[in-house]
């Protein structure tokens, strides 16, 4: 019977053990250069499909790595609009393979405004997923959007806040590109800067990894109780 306890708990001692590991790999950073550290964009937008997949980052529309007001290190993401701008789109992003149906992504990073900003806020974090192609097949999760004014009680000046979102993928979906960025909509009658830094992109853990964690830890202590 302890031959027959023992096998099991080895057993699922080890499923317990890739479990974790592959929750481990799950909670990864995915992103690239995710301080903008390199002090650089590592590719031009747009980003070419396949060829720029995993490659770091691209800007667009004025966004640009600054030295100005880092949250760590020495670089972070600036991005800034004259008064009344209507609707510029400014971001960093990049595109992250090995995305199946059904994942689920989650891209975190912080943000400080350096001027008062409107009470739709421009500050936003966006998901995209895009198929083999590199087309993108209409998921964009963002988070929260302008609504980061109404979340925050209007985001104090030379404060850095935390914003998340976590997307699922689509079917179809072979990529993800989160985006970092910035929308005047012409609201403001001043002009805006903010700064992105720390960011990070990972794989949501599934519910069955960590039940197998939890299983092979309490196997393992009935089988060590028993020896």
């Amino acid at each position: 019977m302890r031959t027959i306890l023992g096998t099991i708990g080895s057993a699922t001692c080890l499923a317990a053990v890739l479990a974790l590991t592959a929750s481990t790999t799950q909670a990864r950073n995915l992103l690239t250069d995710p301080g903008f550290e390199s002090g650089a964009p590592g590719q031009l937008n747009p980003i070419p499909i396949p060829g720029g997949v995993g490659g770091g980052w691209a800007v667009f529309n004025g966004a640009t790595f600054s030295t100005a007001h880092p949250e760590s290190g020495t670089y972070s993401l600036q991005a800034s609009e004259g008064a009344a701008s209507a609707w510029n789109f400014e971001a960093a992003y990049q595109v992250i393979g090995g995305v199946t149906a059904g994942q689920k992504y989650t891209a975190t990073g912080k943000f400080m405004a350096t001027t008062a900003l409107s009470a739709y806020n421009p500050v936003f974090i966006q998901l995209d997923y895009l198929s083999a192609s590199g087309t993108d097949i209409g998921t964009v999760e963002t988070s929260p959007g302008h609504a980061l004014a109404v979340q925050y009680g209007a985001p104090v000046v030379g404060t850095w806040y935390t914003a998340t979102v976590t997307a699922t993928a689509p079917a179809g979906a072979v990529y993800v590109a989160p985006y970092f960025a910035m929308m005047e909509n012409g609201a403001n009658p001043t002009a805006e800067t903010i700064f992105w830094d720390t960011t990070t992109m990972t794989l949501v853990p599934e519910p069955s990894s960590l039940a197998l964690v939890g299983l092979g830890l309490v196997s393992t202590l009935i089988w060590r109780r028993r020896q």
